[in-house]
């Protein structure tokens, strides 16, 4: 789905995860668009926004900080900002491993075997979260888990309400803003300090990504919403390098190309 100012004869292109809910219709931002003739195209399908970054066709991109992970050492992009979470302001994010609150498991290392939902394999809170923790102990995900995708967000925890998995691990902002998770299930891990999805953008575009920037800190939900993220802040370069730390320590990656549409 292309949104605000489609791409016309020499116009900038946009590739933004549709996961993240970027507010495409905010005045400001579709008056930004138009005016620097910025097309955007909102996808759930990771794989292939994954890879048309590493082929260098988009001129900005919005997505999941694990996928820059791929990027990393590519001259081509900057990352300009972070997004913050519209629960607490910060440009930090915190997953929990959750189970349904009958479930006798006290920690992860009792869910040996168990079915793991994720919504996608480039998704730093459900996917890579887990697979952080478990190489922790030097341990696979996909040799612990039976791992599969699932609906994303309240999907993942609702998945687990409904016993289709017996645990995902999913943002805690998600978690809290559920009325009824907390009763319904329990968290039996988390892992801290996870930077929020980066915005990057071609790094020879100097004077395009200054105003972007300028534009990105002024946005702020639309009344009635209930965004997950909510406006931006400075790039995140410290946790960003955290992560990509933690993930060249695991046993394996995803193998980029074969797909990971939720």
């Amino acid at each position: 789905m292309v949104e605000a100012g489609a791409v016309k004869g020499g116009g900038r292109t946009g590739l933004f995860d549709g996961n993240l809910e970027f507010p495409l219709g905010d005045a400001g931002w579709r008056a930004f668009a138009a005016r620097e003739r910025c097309g955007v195209e909102s996808t759930d399908d990771l794989d292939a926004l994954t890879m048309r970054l590493i082929g260098h066709e988009p001129d900005l991109c919005y997505l999941p900080s694990a996928s820059v992970y791929f990027m990393r050492g590519d001259p081509v992009y900057r990352g300009i900002a972070s997004a913050c979470s519209a629960r607490t302001g910060k440009p930090e994010q915190s997953s929990v491993l959750i189970v349904a609150r009958s479930n006798p498991a006290a920690d992860w290392q009792s869910l040996r075997g168990a079915r793991l939902g994720y919504i996608n394999t480039y998704c730093t809170t459900s996917y890579f979260a887990p697979s952080i923790l478990l190489a922790r102990e030097g341990l696979a995900l996909s040799e612990f888990f039976k791992a599969f995708p699932v609906a994303p967000w309240q999907g993942q925890i609702d998945a687990v309400v409904a016993g289709t998995i017996d645990a995902t691990m999913v943002f805690e902002d998600v978690w809290l803003a559920g009325k009824d998770n907390a009763a319904l299930t329990k968290v039996i891990a988390r892992l801290d300090g996870l930077p929020t999805p980066p915005f990057l953008v071609r790094a020879d575009d100097g004077g395009f990504a200054k105003r972007l920037k300028e534009q990105l800190v002024t946005l702020e939900a639309a009344a009635g919403t209930h965004p997950l993220y909510s406006g931006f802040s400075a790039y995140e370069e410290v946790r960003m390098a955290s992560l990509f730390a933690a993930m060249a320590k695991l046993p394996c990656l995803p193998k980029l190309g074969t797909g990971a549409r939720t």
